[in-house]
């Protein structure tokens, strides 16, 4: 069979229970948000996106992406910054890249993907609204991926709800191919953690078949006993399904996880597509084997140092042999961000892994169709890295950077959804702020720049899933009543350096 058929003809969950039209959003601290899901003016878009999101626990500092204010930096910093480490633009021994990257901090990488048009940098993203850069706070305010936490929804559990409330457009689409939403195969996914789909769900009353399930880089099946990985999870969820009340609930997963045969053809296909070979790239401009080529075979390659890689390698292939996969959450598997000590000598290497990784997905995207026989478009696939929050620029007597409020965005394809323009361009400008000598010095947007909050991007993402108001998705009557709008992605690319 067609690989590109094979899981469209394969089955889908058929876990469906009754459930409200809306959802209740909650903030972190226990407050109801203002606005529900019945609010959102949602309206069918020509085409449904399908997100990547990686979100950076502990918040990467924005300096890998934005060395434009390094001299005011190492002026003023509480420590000073290694002389040998920052100096020098352009040029194989400079760590300043043309655009202000920082050149062993995954800048060439970077540099390539802007060149390519596969990139835009955010370097305004910049929290005023509740700043108080606590880690949870943080989290909830960005609107990290995960399907749900503590009860409150990421981004895929609110897109989830908005879809199940408006399917009288949704369902049968030609945006889903005809399909309803219960006939859609693995449509949200984590690939960071635990499963939440067989979790009591409080306030998030979704159908199970919209609430995700969690796989792992090699997409063992979570529902097969014979998995270690996933052995003691599966016993969980038969003991919650077992419970008399859960059992009213969950009846059709009750009777001996009928679904569990159809994962098993689901994932053997995907295992099979993740152990072949991945696109043959065409040569550089010099005639040189590309620089994420096999050099004896040509196929695209991902770094194999780190298990980011294998995490974001096995997203985009679901992404790209799963049309219905819509939102796939991802951690990033090379470490914490939270660095408060020790930054220079663990932040740059591991800032090289993700974005030669990264690098290496926006051609896996770009190049797929190779596969299909030219006929797969992919320009549907969009990936968004973004942290919690910030970090100073000041180097405190530990080395390292404490919380701060401004931050990158690096986001990736998606040109037809948000269009070309939106792509290939670096958007802000920023200026040193604070007392030299001091721990809270950091960047911000200069008074002429575009800035914009945290859950913009969590707006952008709900607004290329058709929410004409994605402000209603975002706000919190406690500390963002008002919301925030999507990022406005025709705003130009600053000039280069």
């Amino acid at each position: 069979m067609n690989r590109r058929h094979f899981l469209m003809k394969s089955g889908a969950f058929t876990m469906a229970a009754a459930a409200p039209s809306f959802l209740t959003m909650r903030g972190l601290i226990g407050s109801a948000q203002a606005a529900t899901i019945d609010q959102a003016n949602f309206v069918m878009p020509a085409r449904l996106p399908q997100v990547i999101n990686v979100f950076l626990y502990g918040g990467a500092s924005e300096l890998a992406g934005n060395l434009t204010n390094i001299d005011q930096i190492e002026a003023a910093s509480q420590n000073r910054y290694p002389d040998d480490l920052l100096k020098g633009i352009n040029g194989d021994e400079g760590q300043i890249t043309a655009n202000g990257f920082w050149r062993d901090a995954g800048g060439a990488a970077m540099e390539d993907m802007l060149a390519s048009g596969d990139m835009s940098v955010y370097r305004t993203i910049n929290r005023l609204k509740d700043n108080t850069r606590a880690h949870r706070q943080s989290i909830f305010s960005s609107q990290k991926g995960t399907l749900n936490i503590d009860g409150s929804p990421g981004m895929g559990s609110t897109i989830a709800a908005v879809l199940h409330a408006n399917r009288s457009l949704v369902d049968g689409s030609a945006q889903l191919a005809g399909k309803t939403l219960d006939d859609l195969v693995l449509p949200f996914v984590s690939l960071e953690g635990s499963s939440v789909a067989f979790a009591p769900d409080g306030d998030i009353n979704l159908p199970l078949r919209l609430r995700g399930l969690s796989l792992n880089e090699r997409f063992d099946n979570p529902y097969s006993r014979s998995d270690d990985y996933y052995s003691s999870e599966l016993d969980a969820m038969v003991n919650q399904v077992e419970n008399q009340v859960m059992r009213t609930r969950f009846s059709k997963v009750h009777g001996g996880f009928e679904t569990r045969r159809r994962m098993e053809a689901l994932i053997g296909n995907l295992q099979s597509a993740i152990e072949q070979p991945l696109p043959i790239l065409p040569s550089a401009n010099n005639g040189e084997p590309d620089t994420d080529a096999d050099p004896d075979t040509g196929y695209l390659r991902y770094p194999e140092n780190n298990r980011f890689s294998n995490r974001l390698k096995a997203a985009v292939t679901l992404a790209i042999e799963n049309p219905d996969t819509l939102f796939i959450s991802l951690g990033n598997g090379i470490g914490s961000w939270d660095d408060h000590d020790s930054s220079i000598d663990e932040y740059a290497p591991r800032m090289q892994q993700l974005m030669e990784a990264l690098r290496a997905a926006t051609k896996h995207i770009r190049y797929a169709d190779s596969r299909w026989g030219g006929n797969r478009d992919t320009s549907n696939i969009i990936i968004n890295v973004h942290g919690d929050f910030g970090r100073n620029v000041n180097l405190n007597n530990s080395m390292g950077w404490d919380h701060g409020n401004n931050q990158n965005l690096y986001t990736f394809g998606g040109h037809g959804v948000r269009g070309r323009s939106a792509l290939g361009k670096i958007v802000g400008t920023t200026e040193v702020f604070g007392s030299a000598n001091e721990n809270r010095l950091y960047t911000r947007p200069t008074d002429d720049s575009y800035q914009a909050e945290p859950m913009a991007i969590a707006a952008s993402t709900y607004h290329y899933f058709g929410v004409r108001n994605p402000t209603v998705l975002t706000s919190d009557e406690l500390n963002n009543p008002l919301g925030d709008n999507a990022l406005n992605e025709s705003v130009p690319s600053v000039p280069l350096l």
